[in-house]
């Protein structure tokens, strides 16, 4: 499968499992902190099902990057992205939270990839990410102005 399709799967996941949980933790009264709580159990026990014919790639991975997936993606993706996101749900609208972290990730992401990956970018890309960047920023600015 196209790496372009899974994105769009990633996209239409990520945007029906906010619409959701944004739901949930309304109907059921909790916090953001249980409701991500709840989001990365049910998260772990899946991916740890699915996984579990790769498992032996860790022993020889070494500890470097396992240890770079657990903290980066473990911590900061993982439990403080989330937790971020479901304080943001739970304060604001969906319309206004999702273009707005879902937008910047990507213009972040390639920031880090130029920067630090030595990826390139043409004319054309520069400009989609300016673009990203001016209808996140429209997305959040026009919520009361427009």
């Amino acid at each position: 499968m196209a790496a372009e399709l899974w994105a769009v799967l990633t996209a239409l996941c990520w945007a029906f499992g906010s619409f959701f949980e944004k739901k949930g933790v309304r109907l059921g009264g909790f916090s953001p902190v249980l409701g991500a709580a709840i989001r990365t159990t049910v998260s772990v026990l899946v991916l740890a099902a699915m996984s579990y014919p790769f498992w032996r790639q860790l022993k020889d991975a070494g500890p470097k990057p396992i240890l770079m997936v657990a903290i980066s993606g473990g911590v900061f993706s993982g439990a403080l992205g989330i937790m971020f996101l479901y304080f943001a749900l739970n304060g604001g609208n969906l319309s206004i939270v999702l273009p707005i972290a879902f937008c910047l990730t990507p213009v972040i992401g390639v920031v880090l990839g130029v920067i630090f990956m030595k990826e390139t970018m043409n004319t054309y890309q520069f400009l989609g990410i300016l673009l990203t960047i001016i209808g996140a920023t429209m997305t959040a600015y026009f919520r009361e102005h427009g």
